[in-house]
Protein backbone atom coordinates (compact mmCIF):
# COMPACT_ATOMS: atom_id res chain seq x y z
CA UNK A 1 0.00 0.00 0.00
CA UNK A 2 1.62 3.25 -1.01
CA UNK A 3 1.38 6.60 1.16
CA UNK A 4 -0.94 8.22 -0.43
CA UNK A 5 -3.70 5.44 0.05
CA UNK A 6 -2.77 4.21 3.16
CA UNK A 7 -4.84 4.62 6.64
CA UNK A 8 -3.84 8.59 8.06
CA UNK A 9 -3.19 7.84 12.11
CA UNK A 10 -5.72 10.17 14.05
CA UNK A 11 -4.66 12.22 16.84
CA UNK A 12 -6.19 14.33 19.38
CA UNK A 13 -5.06 16.88 21.94
CA UNK A 14 -5.00 16.37 25.78
CA UNK A 15 -4.48 19.87 26.65
CA UNK A 16 -4.54 23.64 25.68
CA UNK A 17 -0.66 24.51 26.56
CA UNK A 18 1.45 27.03 24.37
CA UNK A 19 3.34 24.22 23.13
CA UNK A 20 0.28 22.75 21.36
CA UNK A 21 -0.74 26.16 19.64
CA UNK A 22 3.03 27.30 18.70
CA UNK A 23 4.79 23.68 17.61
CA UNK A 24 2.50 20.20 17.97
CA UNK A 25 -1.16 21.50 16.29
CA UNK A 26 1.28 22.80 12.99
CA UNK A 27 3.16 20.47 13.17
CA UNK A 28 0.83 17.17 13.21
CA UNK A 29 -0.76 19.45 10.51
CA UNK A 30 2.50 19.79 8.22
CA UNK A 31 2.42 15.75 7.73
CA UNK A 32 0.32 13.59 4.98
CA UNK A 33 0.15 10.50 7.34
CA UNK A 34 -1.32 12.00 9.97
CA UNK A 35 -5.08 13.32 10.59
CA UNK A 36 -6.18 16.09 13.61
CA UNK A 37 -9.49 15.33 14.79
CA UNK A 38 -10.00 16.20 18.07
CA UNK A 39 -8.57 18.60 21.39
CA UNK A 40 -9.83 18.47 24.87
CA UNK A 41 -9.57 20.86 27.71
CA UNK A 42 -11.03 21.32 31.25
CA UNK A 43 -12.79 23.82 30.24
CA UNK A 44 -15.63 23.15 27.53
CA UNK A 45 -15.32 26.93 26.15
CA UNK A 46 -11.30 26.67 25.55
CA UNK A 47 -12.19 22.99 23.60
CA UNK A 48 -14.68 24.88 21.45
CA UNK A 49 -12.59 27.83 21.10
CA UNK A 50 -9.57 26.22 20.22
CA UNK A 51 -11.82 23.11 18.01
CA UNK A 52 -13.11 26.31 15.94
CA UNK A 53 -9.86 27.86 15.16
CA UNK A 54 -7.85 24.72 14.26
CA UNK A 55 -10.70 22.52 12.23
CA UNK A 56 -11.15 20.20 14.93
CA UNK A 57 -13.84 18.51 17.52
CA UNK A 58 -13.69 20.02 21.26
CA UNK A 59 -13.81 17.34 24.09
CA UNK A 60 -13.03 16.90 27.54
CA UNK A 61 -10.10 14.83 28.84
CA UNK A 62 -12.20 11.90 29.63
CA UNK A 63 -14.95 11.87 26.23
CA UNK A 64 -11.11 12.28 23.66
CA UNK A 65 -9.53 8.94 25.68
CA UNK A 66 -12.82 7.28 25.22
CA UNK A 67 -13.29 8.35 21.69
CA UNK A 68 -12.76 4.90 19.22
CA UNK A 69 -11.22 6.62 16.40
CA UNK A 70 -8.42 8.00 17.27
CA UNK A 71 -4.65 6.19 17.67
CA UNK A 72 -2.55 8.64 19.43
CA UNK A 73 -2.73 11.13 22.56
CA UNK A 74 -0.47 13.92 22.51
CA UNK A 75 -0.19 14.92 26.12
CA UNK A 76 1.24 18.67 26.71
CA UNK A 77 0.26 18.53 30.56
CA UNK A 78 1.55 19.21 33.52
CA UNK A 79 4.74 16.93 34.87
CA UNK A 80 2.40 16.72 37.43
CA UNK A 81 -0.59 15.61 35.53
CA UNK A 82 1.07 13.03 33.06
CA UNK A 83 0.90 9.84 34.78
CA UNK A 84 -3.20 9.95 36.09
CA UNK A 85 -3.49 10.52 31.99
CA UNK A 86 -0.93 8.30 30.42
CA UNK A 87 -2.47 5.10 33.11
CA UNK A 88 -6.06 6.03 31.17
CA UNK A 89 -4.86 6.43 27.51
CA UNK A 90 -3.02 3.14 28.00
CA UNK A 91 -6.29 1.59 29.76
CA UNK A 92 -8.14 2.50 26.95
CA UNK A 93 -5.53 1.07 24.28
CA UNK A 94 -4.39 4.54 22.81
CA UNK A 95 -0.61 5.35 22.02
CA UNK A 96 1.08 8.46 23.99
CA UNK A 97 3.25 10.97 22.90
CA UNK A 98 4.18 13.03 26.69
CA UNK A 99 5.91 16.14 26.61
CA UNK A 100 9.05 15.85 28.57
CA UNK A 101 9.30 15.71 31.66
CA UNK A 102 7.26 12.78 31.09
CA UNK A 103 6.29 12.35 34.83
CA UNK A 104 8.17 13.60 38.38
CA UNK A 105 9.89 10.44 39.78
CA UNK A 106 11.86 7.11 38.59
CA UNK A 107 9.01 5.40 40.21
CA UNK A 108 6.35 6.96 38.44
CA UNK A 109 8.45 6.79 35.01
CA UNK A 110 8.15 2.62 36.01
CA UNK A 111 4.74 2.57 36.27
CA UNK A 112 3.66 4.42 33.47
CA UNK A 113 6.05 2.18 31.06
CA UNK A 114 4.80 -0.90 32.74
CA UNK A 115 1.29 0.17 32.24
CA UNK A 116 1.82 0.68 28.33
CA UNK A 117 4.02 -2.14 27.96
CA UNK A 118 1.29 -4.48 29.40
CA UNK A 119 -1.38 -2.68 27.19
CA UNK A 120 0.78 -3.14 23.93
CA UNK A 121 0.77 0.60 23.33
CA UNK A 122 3.84 2.94 22.57
CA UNK A 123 4.58 5.61 25.14
CA UNK A 124 6.75 8.42 24.05
CA UNK A 125 9.44 11.24 25.71
CA UNK A 126 9.01 14.09 23.42
CA UNK A 127 12.43 15.61 22.96
CA UNK A 128 12.72 17.10 19.65
CA UNK A 129 15.88 18.24 19.25
CA UNK A 130 16.64 14.42 18.67
CA UNK A 131 15.37 15.20 15.31
CA UNK A 132 17.10 18.27 14.39
CA UNK A 133 20.00 18.25 12.63
CA UNK A 134 22.35 19.76 14.14
CA UNK A 135 23.67 17.53 16.52
CA UNK A 136 24.05 14.98 13.57
CA UNK A 137 26.90 17.47 12.47
CA UNK A 138 28.37 17.68 15.89
CA UNK A 139 28.26 14.19 16.32
CA UNK A 140 29.88 13.27 12.70
CA UNK A 141 32.57 16.22 13.33
CA UNK A 142 33.46 14.30 16.75
CA UNK A 143 33.20 10.72 14.83
CA UNK A 144 36.15 12.58 11.84
CA UNK A 145 38.41 13.03 14.71
CA UNK A 146 37.86 16.89 14.23
CA UNK A 147 37.91 17.36 17.94
CA UNK A 148 40.15 14.71 19.26
CA UNK A 149 38.80 12.63 22.39
CA UNK A 150 35.77 14.39 23.15
CA UNK A 151 36.49 15.36 27.15
CA UNK A 152 33.74 17.73 28.25
CA UNK A 153 29.99 18.28 27.14
CA UNK A 154 29.22 21.66 28.71
CA UNK A 155 25.61 23.15 28.12
CA UNK A 156 23.51 25.75 29.49
CA UNK A 157 19.81 25.94 29.49
CA UNK A 158 17.88 28.89 31.40
CA UNK A 159 15.22 31.62 30.94
CA UNK A 160 14.48 35.20 32.84
CA UNK A 161 11.79 34.73 35.72
CA UNK A 162 8.15 33.17 34.65
CA UNK A 163 4.64 34.76 35.99
CA UNK A 164 4.06 33.97 39.03
CA UNK A 165 1.08 31.65 38.13
CA UNK A 166 2.95 30.16 35.31
CA UNK A 167 2.31 25.65 35.92
CA UNK A 168 6.27 25.97 36.22
CA UNK A 169 6.40 27.64 39.85
CA UNK A 170 3.68 25.01 41.06
CA UNK A 171 5.20 22.35 43.41
CA UNK A 172 1.52 20.71 43.05
CA UNK A 173 2.09 20.44 39.25
CA UNK A 174 5.81 18.97 39.60
CA UNK A 175 7.46 22.49 38.37
CA UNK A 176 10.49 23.54 38.15
CA UNK A 177 13.84 23.97 36.25
CA UNK A 178 14.91 20.43 36.57
CA UNK A 179 11.50 19.02 35.30
CA UNK A 180 11.57 21.98 32.78
CA UNK A 181 14.83 22.89 31.09
CA UNK A 182 17.61 20.44 32.90
CA UNK A 183 16.09 17.58 31.40
CA UNK A 184 16.80 18.61 28.04
CA UNK A 185 20.62 19.01 28.73
CA UNK A 186 20.52 15.71 30.44
CA UNK A 187 18.79 13.96 27.16
CA UNK A 188 21.37 15.97 25.02
CA UNK A 189 25.04 15.25 27.33
CA UNK A 190 23.66 11.56 26.86
CA UNK A 191 23.02 11.64 23.00
CA UNK A 192 26.08 13.25 22.54
CA UNK A 193 28.71 11.39 24.80
CA UNK A 194 27.15 8.59 22.86
CA UNK A 195 26.82 6.85 26.41
CA UNK A 196 25.00 6.86 29.82
CA UNK A 197 26.22 8.65 33.00
CA UNK A 198 27.70 6.28 35.50
CA UNK A 199 26.97 9.00 38.88
CA UNK A 200 25.55 11.92 39.19
CA UNK A 201 26.58 15.07 41.53
CA UNK A 202 23.58 18.42 41.89
CA UNK A 203 22.65 21.27 43.26
CA UNK A 204 19.43 22.81 43.02
CA UNK A 205 18.02 26.00 44.86
CA UNK A 206 14.71 27.13 45.10
CA UNK A 207 15.56 30.84 45.97
CA UNK A 208 12.64 31.12 48.59
CA UNK A 209 9.83 29.56 45.69
CA UNK A 210 8.03 26.69 46.10
CA UNK A 211 10.07 24.53 43.67
CA UNK A 212 13.20 24.62 42.54
CA UNK A 213 14.59 27.81 40.38
CA UNK A 214 18.10 26.73 39.46
CA UNK A 215 20.93 24.30 39.37
CA UNK A 216 23.93 22.91 38.30
CA UNK A 217 25.17 19.59 37.83
CA UNK A 218 28.17 16.85 37.17
CA UNK A 219 27.37 13.79 35.54
CA UNK A 220 30.42 11.65 35.15
CA UNK A 221 30.85 9.18 32.16
CA UNK A 222 33.16 6.84 31.66
CA UNK A 223 36.19 8.66 30.35
CA UNK A 224 34.56 11.88 30.44
CA UNK A 225 31.76 14.42 31.59
CA UNK A 226 29.24 16.50 31.63
CA UNK A 227 28.56 20.05 33.37
CA UNK A 228 25.29 21.19 33.13
CA UNK A 229 23.92 24.57 34.08
CA UNK A 230 19.67 25.57 33.92
CA UNK A 231 17.64 27.72 35.90
CA UNK A 232 14.44 30.07 35.99
CA UNK A 233 16.11 32.73 37.16
CA UNK A 234 18.85 33.31 34.38
CA UNK A 235 19.86 35.21 30.62
CA UNK A 236 18.54 33.10 28.44
CA UNK A 237 20.90 30.57 27.31
CA UNK A 238 19.72 27.27 25.00
CA UNK A 239 23.45 26.19 23.71
CA UNK A 240 26.30 23.30 24.11
CA UNK A 241 29.31 22.61 23.40
CA UNK A 242 31.79 19.36 23.41
CA UNK A 243 35.57 20.09 24.35
CA UNK A 244 37.83 17.35 23.23
CA UNK A 245 41.46 17.05 23.30
CA UNK A 246 42.64 18.85 20.30
CA UNK A 247 39.50 20.94 19.37
CA UNK A 248 35.83 21.96 20.21
CA UNK A 249 32.34 21.89 18.93
CA UNK A 250 29.79 24.65 20.02
CA UNK A 251 26.35 25.15 19.02
CA UNK A 252 24.34 28.36 19.03
CA UNK A 253 20.96 27.24 19.51
CA UNK A 254 20.60 23.73 21.08
CA UNK A 255 16.87 22.91 22.27
CA UNK A 256 14.19 25.58 21.24
CA UNK A 257 14.77 26.08 18.01
CA UNK A 258 11.64 27.81 16.17
CA UNK A 259 11.08 25.62 12.54
CA UNK A 260 11.91 28.73 10.51
CA UNK A 261 15.32 29.73 11.99
CA UNK A 262 18.97 29.04 10.25
CA UNK A 263 21.72 27.57 12.44
CA UNK A 264 25.44 27.20 12.79
CA UNK A 265 27.56 24.58 14.34
CA UNK A 266 30.68 26.10 15.02
CA UNK A 267 33.93 24.19 15.68
CA UNK A 268 37.50 25.59 16.90
CA UNK A 269 40.93 24.00 16.98
CA UNK A 270 44.36 25.40 17.41
CA UNK A 271 48.23 25.49 17.38
CA UNK A 272 48.07 26.30 20.53
CA UNK A 273 48.94 29.79 19.77
CA UNK A 274 46.47 30.91 17.37
CA UNK A 275 42.73 29.65 17.25
CA UNK A 276 41.07 27.96 13.43
CA UNK A 277 37.96 28.49 13.22
CA UNK A 278 34.98 26.93 10.76
CA UNK A 279 31.51 27.17 10.38
CA UNK A 280 28.76 25.03 9.08
CA UNK A 281 25.69 26.29 8.27
CA UNK A 282 22.09 23.91 9.30
CA UNK A 283 19.26 24.83 7.53
CA UNK A 284 15.40 25.63 8.72
CA UNK A 285 14.01 22.45 10.40
CA UNK A 286 10.94 21.43 11.87
CA UNK A 287 11.97 19.10 15.00
CA UNK A 288 8.56 18.96 15.82
CA UNK A 289 7.27 17.51 12.51
CA UNK A 290 10.05 14.93 12.72
CA UNK A 291 9.72 13.61 15.91
CA UNK A 292 6.45 13.23 15.87
CA UNK A 293 7.04 11.78 11.92
CA UNK A 294 9.28 9.28 13.76
CA UNK A 295 6.30 8.04 16.84
CA UNK A 296 3.83 7.65 14.22
CA UNK A 297 5.76 5.42 11.85
CA UNK A 298 6.28 3.32 14.90
CA UNK A 299 2.95 3.33 15.72
CA UNK A 300 1.40 2.20 11.79
CA UNK A 301 4.02 -0.33 12.11
CA UNK A 302 2.76 -2.06 15.08
CA UNK A 303 6.91 -1.89 15.60
CA UNK A 304 7.18 -3.35 19.25
CA UNK A 305 10.63 -3.34 19.26
CA UNK A 306 10.25 0.24 18.78
CA UNK A 307 8.23 0.86 21.31
CA UNK A 308 10.76 -0.94 23.78
CA UNK A 309 13.23 1.01 23.09
CA UNK A 310 11.29 4.20 24.13
CA UNK A 311 10.24 2.65 26.97
CA UNK A 312 14.01 2.42 28.10
CA UNK A 313 14.79 5.80 26.81
CA UNK A 314 12.21 6.90 29.08
CA UNK A 315 13.80 4.82 32.06
CA UNK A 316 17.29 5.84 31.12
CA UNK A 317 16.45 9.90 31.67
CA UNK A 318 13.99 9.48 34.44
CA UNK A 319 16.95 7.49 35.93
CA UNK A 320 19.47 10.54 35.70
CA UNK A 321 17.19 13.30 36.71
CA UNK A 322 16.00 10.97 40.08
CA UNK A 323 19.68 10.77 40.82
CA UNK A 324 19.99 14.44 40.39
CA UNK A 325 17.15 14.82 42.68
CA UNK A 326 18.72 12.56 45.48
CA UNK A 327 22.17 13.90 45.05
CA UNK A 328 20.93 17.23 46.04
CA UNK A 329 18.87 16.51 49.03
CA UNK A 330 21.29 14.65 50.35
CA UNK A 331 24.92 16.35 49.13
CA UNK A 332 25.88 13.27 47.76
CA UNK A 333 27.48 11.98 44.81
CA UNK A 334 24.88 9.12 43.38
CA UNK A 335 25.46 6.40 41.01
CA UNK A 336 22.62 6.14 38.16
CA UNK A 337 22.85 2.11 38.88
CA UNK A 338 21.54 2.48 42.54
CA UNK A 339 18.42 3.92 40.67
CA UNK A 340 18.14 1.91 38.71
CA UNK A 341 18.03 -1.45 40.63
CA UNK A 342 15.24 0.25 42.87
Amino acid sequence: MNKDTQKKIRVGILGTANIAKRYAVPAFQALPTVELVAIASRSETKAKEWADEYGLEPESYDTLIARNDIDIIYSPLPVGSQEEWVLKAAQAGKHIICEKSITHSFVSAKKMVEACRAAGVALYENFVPEFHPQHERVLSLIEEGRIGTPRVWNGAYGFPPFPADDIRNSAALMGGALNDCACYTVFMARKIMREEPLAVTCTLHNDGKEVDVRGSALLEFQESEALLSFGFDNLYQNRYSVWGSKGMVQTNRAFAVPPTMELSVELTTNDGAQDTHESFEIPATNQFALSFDFFTAAVAAGDITRFEEMYKRILRQAAVLEAMRISSRTGQRIEITEIMTE
